[in-house]
């Protein structure tokens, strides 16, 4: 914590007067910046009063502290201190602040304060609505995030502590009203004897809203009844009254209706201005406050005033919400802006660095996690609102649904606190945690528990659908399988959509295929025999189609023309791909009879698949390891597939579908005339955040444990049709809401999703789960070392994420350069180098090390931004996407 200027001067005058155990200094500034002090010291032996203020002054003087007057001075010897009886006065722990004069006396001394006043949070959380002047929405705004956090299905106690002039009832239209309000309880509990019950229980001071179809409740505490006798107990009450138990008024209150309705959340309506009532929902009550202004120099100077006060209080939230706002253009917003940075700046000064990074998330701090524009609250001037007898209008609830989610947020990461606090229990579910990948190959992984649906699913179901493109490890693969391994889990995914489908690899891993080797082969075949790739495939679909069962040649004179194809199939080995298969292919494709009656076969195809009512899927993966692209051979054989998929279209064989899996940067430089003709009729398969969030959660529940706390505390009913806030909630569990302290800091689940995306925007879902493995490995190496505190609100602390994010790294840089081997010189040269890169630099790099794959640098740089690897920034550099920058150990200072 820094030193303020008081502590300082305290300190100066210890090491000035005090030598013994006798001496002794007290240093009171009064709130006018009166410097009051009493020094007893050996010092003042055989000075007169005058001589001995006369040096304090001159000591002072020397310690500039120009901006105080002197006020009382009291100086001493030890021995006419003992005889007067007096005694260094005890520090103060800030239990007894009451009052604003309280606030203040112990704002201006600091140097007097053993510790500062700290409120814990705790469950039931109490929420202040507070405003320094009135008619800025203040009860508006609570009622509509009472309502909000009841549909969300929390219990809401709404209190009236706007004594002065009430009107939460009315506003709520409270119906029936409570026979008695807060003013009463208080008033009789002020004035009864010490052992004698209250006649009003808190039982009766408080009603119930009525909210149709929410899962929570709301509860209003009303002031009271409006006539004379209220008038006169308001008049009469004193918020700082205390008990002969020892008890202050809210106190009391607060243990009653705790007891009485188990609350998530108490929210209090306050008092405007500076005044008794303000006094006791700020000092007494409040866990956080959200302050109401509107954006004038009056209400800033206001809240300033307030902060200021308040800087002897400690982990206590404060949020601004700016309303109503009249113009909310730019022009509009610009003078809310520069209020609230004002604001924002004497809060954090006040507040004493409430968003300082603790050590559960330390690591690396991101630029991004300053304060932005998202920590700006404002409702505008709303005519209904203004119109309204009563609240809330539900059409309106949406501009308040941010103020709700601040208090929402907050509740949330108590509840987990007190669980995930409970040592052995913490552990036991970390340690079932298993973040599973999704392994299509496995039969015997269940897809439908694994598998996530992206908002792409739909359009990749769609029949006219055939191409289907991403990088490397986005899940390609993965479809491929889903669709021929597990069906009856295609199916459940596809809602029905499958029903009449029948899928069969002509390409890929699921069946043996021709190697490397064995395609130059048909390759040169084909060139001298003056053939065209797009015979191959037709034959090669015909092959898998006859050896899949989904045709049968037809027999007598219909057949005998199929006679000879069907005899070169038969005779094939049944076990494996072996040269027969690849001379029988050869043979279909270049023989000029025989490619005729392989296009009648297709034909055949069809026609049978359409008799059954069905619809044929032929699919085709890895098609990026098996052709090179050296000599063209890649070029030529892809663009020979593209054609026959158009011939097929042109022939309109509609129960023939083709799905083909084909890594972007391929397709990108794929060229072949009308290669229009499959835009609309592609995907491009990328994760964004939901799908990526939908993802870890689902991995993360396949714990038993961790699906239980998720059930308690978040529950989620279908992870595919949650929101993004449902799913957040969740997984805050998993690895808690914010990167660091404070309210202001990243959330955790975009720092996930960015740091896992390379800088072309794709995001690859194996990456989450090494990180989330390799942050499990490390949070349970931190079990048993009492010196390394656990966080409270999350099972995975940031530190932990971070290690993982390392090994998400490594493990995709070790991809990539699979994926492009040529480049292996310039991918090693990274090592040590900056992620931040000027033109001059990265021409140094790409010269020393990529030059003699891509000759041209503009074209390397395109390469480089295509594959995600880095992209040109605005502040004219090339940045290196995260995911690789850990994993090829290169220097991410000064990266944003």
């Amino acid at each position: 914590m820094q030193e303020t200027w008081q502590q300082s001067l305290k300190q100066q005058l210890i090491n000035e007067y005090v030598q013994n155990s006798q001496e002794w200094i007290d240093i009171n500034i009064s709130t006018s910046g009166l410097l009051n002090l009493t020094v007893v010291s050996d010092r003042f032996i055989g000075l007169s009063i005058p001589q001995r203020k006369e040096q304090v002054l001159s000591f002072l003087d020397e310690s500039q502290i120009s901006h105080l007057s002197p006020g009382f001075f009291s100086l001493y010897t030890p021995q006419e201190a003992k005889s007067l009886n007096l005694s260094r006065s005890q520090l103060v722990n800030g239990a007894s602040v009451y009052t604003w004069q309280d606030l203040a006396i112990q704002a201006a001394n600091p140097q007097n304060q053993s510790q500062a006043l700290v409120h814990e949070p705790h469950v039931p959380r109490t929420v202040t609505f507070y405003s320094f002047k009135g008619g800025v929405g203040r009860t508006t705004a609570l009622t509509h995030v009472a309502w909000i956090l009841a549909m969300r299905g929390r219990k809401v106690v709404a209190v009236d502590l706007d004594l002065e002039a009430p009107g939460l009832s009315t506003a709520f239209n409270l119906n029936p009203q409570p026979r008695y309000g807060i003013v009463d309880y208080f008033y009789e509990r002020s004035y009864l004897p010490n052992g004698v019950a209250p006649n009003i229980p808190v039982t009766e001071i408080f009603g119930e809203v009525k909210i149709p179809n929410a899962t929570g409740r709301v509860f209003v505490v009303p002031a009271g009844s409006l006539d004379l006798d209220y008038v006169s107990k308001v008049d009469d009450l004193r918020a700082t009254t205390v008990l002969d138990s020892g008890e202050n008024l809210w106190s009391i209150f607060s243990r009653e209706i705790q007891d009485q309705l188990k609350p998530d959340i108490l929210l209090i309506d306050s008092r405007t201005g500076i005044n008794q009532w303000g006094a006791l929902s700020l000092l007494q009550a409040a866990d956080e406050v959200i302050v109401f202004l509107f954006p004038n120099e009056q209400n800033r100077q206001g809240i300033e005033l307030l902060l200021q006060s308040l800087q002897a209080l400690k982990n206590i939230s404060i949020n601004f919400v700016f309303s109503p706002v009249p113009d909310m253009t730019d022009n509009g917003l610009k003078k809310v802006r520069q209020i609230w940075q004002s604001l924002d700046k004497v809060n954090k000064t006040s507040t004493n660095g409430n968003d300082e990074t603790d050590e559960d998330n330390e690591g690396e701090l991101d630029s991004n996690d300053s304060p932005t524009e998202i920590d700006l609250l404002v409702v505008p001037y709303l005519l209904p609102i203004a119109l309204a007898d009563s609240y809330p209008v539900p059409a309106l609830l949406d501009y308040y649904n941010k103020i709700a989610n601040r208090i929402d947020d907050k509740t949330d990461e108590l509840k987990r606190k007190a669980v995930l606090t409970g040592t052995d229990d913490r552990w036991k579910i970390i340690k079932s945690l298993e973040f599973p990948e999704v392994n299509a190959a496995d039969h015997r992984q269940d897809l439908s528990q694994l598998f996530q649906r992206t908002t792409d699913f739909d359009k990749f179901l769609d029949d006219t659908t055939c191409l289907i493109r991403g990088r490397k490890g986005t899940g390609k693969t993965a479809l491929y399988w889903l669709l021929l391994q597990h069906n009856s889990a295609a199916q459940h995914l596809a809602h029905g959509r499958l029903d009449n489908t029948m899928c069969f690899s002509v390409h890929g891993r699921y069946e043996s295929r021709p190697s490397r080797d064995e395609f130059q082969v048909i390759h040169q075949s084909l060139v001298r025999g003056g053939k065209a790739w797009e015979a191959f495939w037709r034959a090669y679909l015909l092959l898998r189609a006859f050896q899949s069962k989904c045709f049968t040649f037809p027999k007598g004179s219909k057949g005998e023309k199929y006679k000879l194809i069907k005899s070169i199939i038969d005779s094939l080995p049944s076990e494996g791909w072996q040269s027969e298969h690849t001379k029988s292919l050869i043979q279909l494709s270049t023989d000029s009879d025989l490619r005729l009656i392989v296009i009648d076969a297709l034909n055949l195809i069809n026609e049978q698949a359409r008799e059954k009512s069905k619809i044929f899927w032929f699919l085709y993966d890895d098609l990026d390891e098996d052709f090179l692209e050296k000599e063209g051979i890649r070029q030529q054989a892809l663009t020979g597939l593209f054609q026959f998929i158009q011939a097929c279209d042109a022939r309109r064989l509609i129960a023939i579908r083709f799905k083909i899996f084909l890594r972007e940067d391929i397709w990108n430089r794929l060229i072949f005339d009308n290669k229009s003709h499959f835009n609309g009729r592609d995907i491009l398969l990328q994760w964004n955040r939901i799908d990526f969030l939908r993802l870890a959660l689902r991995q993360a529940i396949q714990s038993k444990d961790f699906k239980n706390l998720v059930d308690r505390f978040s529950p989620v009913e279908s992870i595919d049709q949650a929101s993004e806030e449902v799913i957040e909630r969740s997984l805050e569990l998993l690895w808690g809401s914010h990167r660091r302290k404070g309210s202001k800091a990243k959330y955790v689940s975009r720092w996930v999703h960015e740091r896992l995306t390379d800088s072309s925007g794709t995001t690859f879902p194996r990456s989450l789960s090494i990180l989330l493995k390799g942050a499990k490995e490390q949070e349970l190496s931190y079990r048993g070392q009492s010196s390394i505190k656990s966080p409270t609100d999350r099972l995975l602390r940031g530190k932990s994420l971070e290690i993982g994010l390392k090994k998400a790294s490594k493990e995709r840089c070790n991809a990539i350069q699979e994926e492009y081997p040529d480049l292996m010189k310039f991918f090693n040269s990274l090592k040590d180098v900056s992620a931040l890169l000027s033109r001059d630099e990265m021409q140094t790099v790409w010269q020393e090390s990529a030059q003699d794959v891509i000759s041209s640098f503009d074209e390397f740089t395109d390469f480089i931004s295509e594959i995600g690897l880095a992209e040109w920034r605005k502040e004219e550099r090339y940045k290196f996407a995260d995911i690789y920058v850990y994993g090829f150990e290169m220097i991410r200072r000064g990266t944003v």
